[in-house]
């Protein structure tokens, strides 16, 4: 729209108008979010898989599976999702897969971990 406003100003010889500057505030930025290790695990899984946890929000999580060798129906099962930075873990379902890349949902806040992992 901006592309076109400025084509029609040049084309009518207006000069274009232009915003007011507002000085930008820290809340203008938004915190970086650093990348968490965490572990991947289920009752079908033998073993925690690694993971990287990119993206976390209070209902979903997008996490990086270190090793892409799980099967499709073992994920379709009720698994948990723990972050070694905080020591918790909670439940979740996964909504979506891209390769290696999963789309979880929580079904449970983050509690104090069930089981001990490496």
């Amino acid at each position: 729209m901006a592309l076109w406003k400025t084509l029609v100003s040049s084309l009518s010889g207006e000069a274009p108008r232009r915003h007011e500057a507002r000085s930008l505030t820290p809340s203008d930025f938004r915190t970086p979010r650093r990348m968490q290790e965490g572990y991947l695990w289920g009752e079908s899984l033998i073993m925690p898989r690694p993971c990287t946890i990119r993206d976390v929000s209070p209902l979903t999580a997008q996490i990086v599976l270190w090793h892409d060798d799980i099967k499709p129906q073992l994920l379709a099962r009720p698994l948990k999702l723990f972050t070694s930075s905080d020591r918790k873990e909670a439940d979740c379902v996964v909504t979506g897969r891209d390769n290696n890349i999963l789309s979880l949902r929580f079904t449970s806040a983050f509690r104090a971990p069930t089981r001990t992992y490496p």
